[in-house]
């Protein structure tokens, strides 16, 4: 990752020089604000888009003698055992796997990654949240599934388009969701509301910033198998008028996620974020729960930490992480030295 401090007079003028340094995928870390003016530190992804060229390229002819009347199929650089090797790694169950392998198969050119792409695009639904959301977003899911970062991430990204957010937090439960979410806000120069019920959040949606162009709201974890708990959420979900998604980690069990993903379904989502991807190897839960039928992928949060952002979903993101297989490790054995 690329860290680099910005300084100037305004918050305006310093934004500027960072969209032109970095581009528009940095991530703002810290803003300071004193007499002699303002300090960003942003920072930037490395496989983050580069900033536009400051002049145009010069086209250039293309040689006639590489004009071809069709093109030349590109030959696999992978065989069907590369295939196999990824699914079973994953442990997906029988029925996807055949329907993901079939689909790469058939795949023409081009390497395991671009097969798998062509893959997932053609079996699994992905929709990934732009900067085009109008409706609030309501974060929804299982304790500790990581609603509160996805909402700080959600925010800091909108702080650096310089969109006006309204954070709202009905996590009322747990004193320290609340003080997690307030530390992340403070950093970002925002606020939090607080509703303690659907009421509450209904009349906290009504009198916020209508000149915010994004509401998330953080709500407290569900057990996604206790009706109560559940019909306690379904509650909050019909007082308001926003868009539930679900934040679910990966790393569960397949079926496990795609019951829960049927769920909430039920409830109203259409959309999930699969979160702590780095903390699992085996993504078979995101496979499964973003079949059709069930909800479409919208993104990944890959990291605990709010410079790192979401990862829109798509099919060519899924598949690098799914096809980038752990080295085996060499096992060590106490015995041989002793």
């Amino acid at each position: 990752m690329r860290l680099k401090t910005f300084h100037a007079k305004t918050m305006s003028s310093v934004m500027d020089l960072v969209r032109t340094e970095l581009g528009p995928d940095a991530i703002i870390i810290q803003i300071d604000e004193s007499k002699s003016g303002v300090r960003v530190t942003a920072a930037l992804e490395a496989n983050a888009t580069p900033p536009p060229p400051s002049a145009p390229p010069e086209p250039k002819q293309t040689p006639l003698a590489y004009e071809v009347s069709h093109p030349i199929p590109k030959a696999k650089d992978f065989d069907t055992a590369d295939i196999s090797a990824v699914l079973n790694h994953h442990d997906i169950p029988f029925e996807t796997a055949s329907r993901i392998s079939d689909a790469a198969r058939a795949i023409n050119g081009g390497g395991l990654i671009d097969a798998f792409a062509g893959a997932l695009e053609t079996t699994l639904r992905f929709s990934p949240i732009t900067d085009l959301v109008s409706r609030p977003i309501m974060l929804v899911g299982p304790p500790g599934a990581g609603k509160t970062i996805c909402a700080a991430k959600l925010t800091a990204d909108a702080v650096l388009h310089e969109r006006q957010v309204n954070l709202i937090s009905a996590d009322t439960v747990k004193a320290a969701g609340i003080q997690q979410l307030d530390h992340y806000a403070q950093l970002m120069k925002q606020t939090v509301a607080t509703a303690a019920t659907p009421e509450e959040l209904a009349s906290v949606v009504r009198g916020a910033d209508t000149s915010a162009s994004l509401t998330v709201i953080d709500m407290p974890g569900v057990n996604p198998f206790d009706m109560e708990e559940l019909k306690s959420t379904l509650a909050f979900i019909q007082k308001v008028d926003a868009e539930p998604v679900l934040v679910m980690p990966a790393g569960l069990d397949a079926l496990d996620a795609q019951e829960i993903a049927g769920v909430f379904s039920k409830m109203g989502c259409q959309r999930f974020i699969a979160t702590r991807l780095d903390a699992a190897r085996r993504y078979s839960s995101v496979i499964m729960a973003a079949r059709p039928g069930f909800l479409s992928l919208a993104a990944f949060s890959r990291s605990p930490y709010i410079a790192d952002g979401l990862d829109p979903a798509t099919p060519m993101a899924l598949s690098k992480l799914v096809t980038a297989l752990p080295a085996r490790r060499k096992t060590i054995n106490p015995m041989e030295n002793s």
